[in-house]
């Protein structure tokens, strides 16, 4: 093979090796790398414990107004939980926890006043 075959056949090979690697960056590859926000779950839990202990406290609250604020407080946890599962699909995005991001998570979106909101903390 002369050194100009030799090139061309290069040439040719690294034509079809460039246009393989961005088809499959264009069509094949994930479209964008997963995003991630985090929730401060202690946070919410720490606003329900003041909230249930100013109702709980209130020397003119009535039984009724203290039972009604032992159940809101019962049913929380399964509403946290169903609010949670829920912020994945609708930021279409990756929730993590505050507590376990290592460093400052300041790049990262907060969805806790989102979720404070949604839960009338």
């Amino acid at each position: 093979m002369t050194r100009q075959a030799a090139l061309i056949v290069l040439l040719i090979n690294a034509l079809v090796t460039s246009a393989l690697i961005a088809a499959h960056a264009r069509w094949i590859a994930p479209a964008h790398t997963p995003r991630m926000a985090v929730l401060d779950v202690a946070e919410l839990y720490r606003l329900k414990e003041h909230e249930l202990t100013s109702a709980l406290m209130k020397p003119e609250a009535k039984e009724a107004e203290r039972a009604d604020a032992l159940k809101r407080a019962h049913a929380f946890g399964t509403d946290v939980s169903t609010l949670i599962a829920q912020l994945p699909t609708e930021c279409d995005c990756m929730i993590v926890a505050r507590g376990a991001v290592v460093g400052s998570p300041n790049h990262l979106p907060d969805l806790t006043p989102l979720v404070r909101q949604r839960l009338g903390l």
